[in-house]
């Protein structure tokens, strides 16, 4: 432990601290009351002040200072540290790279002064027109003050303004305000749109959305680029406003639009959050796992939701694993291995050509309704089985059973799970047996085959990757086109070791331990087959770029994890050479489409 983190565990008052929201009674040497992370009426919760410590022996979650403040304000480490060092008055150490502190600090700045800017102007006289469309969408005046919106007119009257206050076009290009044209000249990167600001969890405008008061127009909504500050791939529009009721309902529904979001939260229903445009990412879902107990997923019911809707779970089957639950077999050997989520995951079914906008309007009253109706997991595949496979067919029952079988398969309980199993055998026009033992199969896979002599040593837990499973997948496909593909073109990149070695191993002996990982990707075969060549490779280079960000992003987290204060310090200019690098990787990405 570094000198400062010891400083602040020995000048905190954690009994002070814990005391500010729960309320503690003496109990001999230590401190005890009800936890604030569950329902209880027992108290479970303990502060030991000899230790400077905390445990819930209801939901096991236990800490210091700083975890109380991590997992009770949802602040990030960093965020912590100097609410600790303010409270205690221990002086943090002077940040290493001073210059890229203060261009940070000037890049908060400037999005300020751009937002003050824009909001000034939607209530002038020049601004009627976006106005007129903020009412007809239903948004109350209260609600557009509370989220900051503006509007941008024609012209570069934001450069102008920027200028004058002394900030150079390359500062304002770095926030993401303006952009230069191929002559050199710069220019407002917003335009006759009424504006979104984006901001952090700490209610700071990282960034803008923007939505074009002209419905021909190309790109109807336009986000900032991605900055040093704002990253889509990772924020979650009003996610600053939604901060404490998330907190106080234990439960976030992730919707698609700045409108839905808006007016969620115009009618009472804040804790809501919006994606900006683009899927629902691991970063999302594990950005608010730490806040609630469940998440919900409200997209539109269109193809394009669906689809989203389907890189939502595939995602969220990693995100939101927190480990393995062993589950009792018939011997230690056969024992089974389920996830183990601390966050439930539910899919709200929204009626055919609504959004959530359309629903809170239509009648506000409805919507806990629709939202206490959500499936979960296992329920919405079911539901959707038919539409997606042709059941009157061997190849799409097959099909069908293979993906609902990787659900079934992650069900703890046996009796919910033999209760689905024989709901799919009735949905598919098969014998339970025939489900039975699919899953027996693929059980097989996740446990070492049952010999005298010493089984091939198996990992106890199949570190799957969406992007990894899915890169093999393309690069297995691409190998067996009629016209041939260049070796160099295939050379992929992975996230994890063992996918790695089960590409090299293609086209041999695949090692029995590596049997699970090539059966991942297996899975995804009946999807890619059906892409032609072109866009196989196109899908090859996404995914491949998705692969390097994901690196990029691991390393970020690495160096934010680091409790060695001198570290941190130390590897900052690193930091931010990797989040340049994560967002110069994200422009090379195909852009997703705005919410309508």
């Amino acid at each position: 432990m570094s000198s400062v983190t010891a400083e602040f565990k020995s000048r905190v008052d954690l009994c002070e601290l814990i005391g500010r929201t729960v309320r503690l009674k003496r109990v001999g040497s230590q401190f005890s009351g009800l936890c604030p992370f569950h329902v209880e009426k027992t108290p479970s919760f303990y502060v030991r002040p000899q230790t400077q410590s905390w445990h819930c022996f209801g939901c096991n979650k236990s800490g210091t200072a700083f975890d109380w403040l991590m997992e009770r304000e949802h602040l990030e480490f960093g965020e912590a540290l100097r609410t600790l060092a303010t409270m205690t008055g221990v002086a943090l150490p002077e940040h290493r790279d001073l210059e890229a502190e203060d261009q940070a600090r000037r890049l908060y700045t400037i999005l300020e002064r751009a937002q003050t800017f824009y909001e000034g102007l939607l209530w002038g006289s020049t601004a009627m027109r976006a106005r007129d469309y903020l009412a007809h969408r239903g948004l109350a005046n209260e609600t557009v003050k509370a989220f900051g919106m503006g509007y941008a007119p024609s012209g570069n009257g934001l450069l102008r303004y920027l200028e004058h206050d002394g900030f150079s076009e390359q500062e304002l290009q770095a926030a993401g305000v303006i952009s230069v044209s191929e002559d050199g000249r710069p220019f407002d990167f917003f335009r006759d749109r009424v504006l979104f600001p984006i901001r952090d969890g700490q209610g700071r405008t990282i960034a803008f959305g923007g939505r074009s008061l002209d419905d021909d127009a190309k790109p109807k909504y336009l986000n900032s680029r991605d900055t040093l500050l704002f990253q889509k791939q990772e924020t979650l529009f009003a996610v600053d406003l939604a901060r404490k009721p998330m907190n106080q309902e234990r439960q976030v529904v992730i919707v698609e639009g700045y409108m839905d979001a808006a007016m969620a939260h115009q009618h009472g229903y804040r804790n809501v959050v919006a994606t900006l445009g683009t899927a629902v990412t691991d970063r999302h879902l594990r950005l608010l796992r730490r806040q609630v107990d469940e998440i919900v997923l409200a997209l539109d019911a269109d193809a394009a939701g669906q689809a989203a809707t389907s890189r939502a779970l595939q995602v969220a089957d990693e995100s939101l694993r927190t480990g393995l639950t062993p589950v009792v077999g018939p011997n230690r050997r056969q024992q089974r291995f389920v996830p183990d989520r601390s966050v439930r995951l539910r899919v709200l079914a929204l009626p055919s050509g609504k959004d959530p906008d359309d629903l809170i309007r239509l009648n506000p009253n409805t919507w806990p309704t629709v939202v206490k109706a959500a499936l979960p997991v296992v329920d919405f595949v079911l539901q959707r089985l038919e539409a997606r496979h042709d059941l009157k067919t061997a190849q799409g029952k097959a099909a069908a059973a293979d993906e609902i079988a990787e659900v079934l398969a992650g069900i703890a309980n046996p009796i919910e799970q033999d209760s689905y199993t024989n709901e799919v055998a009735t949905r598919l026009g098969v014998e339970p047996d025939a489900v039975r033992r699919l899953l027996k199969q693929r059980g097989k896979r996740a446990v070492a085959p049952a010999k005298t002599e010493p089984a091939t040593p198996r990992p106890t837990q199949v570190r799957g990757e969406t992007l990894d499973d899915y890169m093999l997948a393309l690069v297995m496909r691409l190998r067996e086109v009629p016209e041939g593909v260049p070796e160099a073109i295939l050379e992929p990149e992975f996230i994890l070791s063992e996918t790695r070695n089960v590409y090299h191993a293609l086209g041999g002996e695949i090692p029995l331990e590596l049997e699970p990982y090539l059966a991942r990707a297996q899975g995804h075969l009946s999807d890619v087959s059906r892409l032609s060549t072109r866009d196989l490779l196109r899908d090859l280079e996404e995914t491949r770029l998705r692969i390097k960000q994901r690196l990029l992003k691991q390393q970020i987290e690495r160096i934010h994890s680091l409790g060695d204060d001198d570290e941190v310090r130390r590897l900052t200019g690193q930091l931010i050479e990797l989040a340049q690098g994560m967002g110069a990787i994200d422009q090379q990405l195909p852009p997703k489409a705005g919410a309508a």
